[in-house]
């Protein structure tokens, strides 16, 4: 007789066996994965580094296309607000 855990749900199936992992289970399990994987990429931040990656390749870009040249700035005001600014600089012929 195969070894059994007692932590795993049973259920016999129609041929009288018993299977160790039933639906009810791998749903359990599929949620459960799909709960890890969203704390995992939620807490990872990866939304606001990777839109700033795509706007500094969409100003390259538009520089190359105008043979300009791209400024990025830090700005700070007197209240002490910091803020970035990207310039494109470029001959109107």
């Amino acid at each position: 007789m195969p070894l059994q855990s007692k932590f795993l749900p049973k259920k016999k199936s129609m041929s009288g066996k018993i299977k160790m992992i039933d639906d009810d289970f791998r749903k359990f399990a599929v949620d459960t994965q799909l709960k890890g994987i969203s704390k995992l990429v939620g807490g990872a931040n990866w939304e606001k580094p990777t839109k700033l990656n795509i706007a500094k390749n969409l100003a390259e870009k538009i520089a190359e296309l105008l043979d300009a040249e791209v400024q990025y700035s830090y700005l700070l005001d007197h209240n002490g607000v910091e803020q970035r600014k990207i310039s494109i600089t470029y001959k109107d012929e």
